[in-house]
């Protein structure tokens, strides 16, 4: 095996395993814990909720503080790295999760969400771009 072909092997492992862990911890913080959820993105962060644009954690974590209590059932993940030359300096990966979510006094409801996390220092993934969308 070539080195490039190495190199990508680990890479994909790394995203596969990213994602893994990371929409575990995100749903289930989002479900049971959402006061913090805030702590999973970066402070610069940007989110998309249905077509409304949200910047930064704080204001992310304010606007998810006025959503009903929730319930995620997630049915599809899938997890791919994104190319170094595209994030220098840092390793960053989409991960795109599909399913069900009900909100309280709501019928359950499809969704896609797409996030671009990236590592930090400290060898945590925090969320740079978070983008959810009904499927109706």
């Amino acid at each position: 095996m070539s080195a490039s072909l190495s190199s990508e092997r680990t890479l994909q492992d790394q995203a596969c395993l990213a994602g893994e862990q990371f929409h575990k911890l995100f749903y289930e913080t989002f479900d049971k814990r959402r006061t913090v959820l805030n702590k999973l993105y970066q402070d610069s962060a940007s989110m998309v909720w249905n077509g409304n644009p949200v910047q930064s954690s704080a204001k992310i974590q304010q606007f998810l503080d006025k959503l009903p209590i929730s319930e995620h059932t997630v049915d599809s993940l899938d997890s791919q790295p994104i190319p170094p030359e595209l994030t220098p300096g840092q390793t960053s990966v989409a991960v795109i999760t599909s399913g069900k979510v009900k909100f309280e006094g709501n019928k359950d409801c499809n969704f896609v969400q797409n996030f671009t996390i990236a590592s930090t220092q400290g060898g945590t993934w925090k969320i740079v771009s978070d983008c959810f969308r009904y499927q109706e």
